[in-house]
């Protein structure tokens, strides 16, 4: 908790949903910094990502990729 373990490699094709410098945490979503020291939103406790091969909105072709990432829900 608390960081990424999504960098290099990983996070080419699971983009982050980086935050602006000036983000603040509300609600369910909050912030953590990444090993690059830009800013991610979490969501419930679990970073955000997109997956590089969504290619149109609603996509969500990554959901549950080795039965390990998953959409966030509400």
């Amino acid at each position: 908790a608390g960081k990424s373990n999504c960098n290099g490699p990983c996070a080419v094709n699971w983009p982050p949903l980086v935050a602006p410098a000036d983000a603040r945490p509300t609600g369910e979503w909050t912030l953590i910094t990444r090993e690059d020291g830009r800013k991610q939103w979490v969501y419930k406790g679990k970073p955000v990502y997109a997956w590089s091969k969504d290619q149109q909105p609603g996509d969500r072709t990554g959901d549950g990729f080795n039965n390990l990432w998953r959409v966030a829900k509400p």
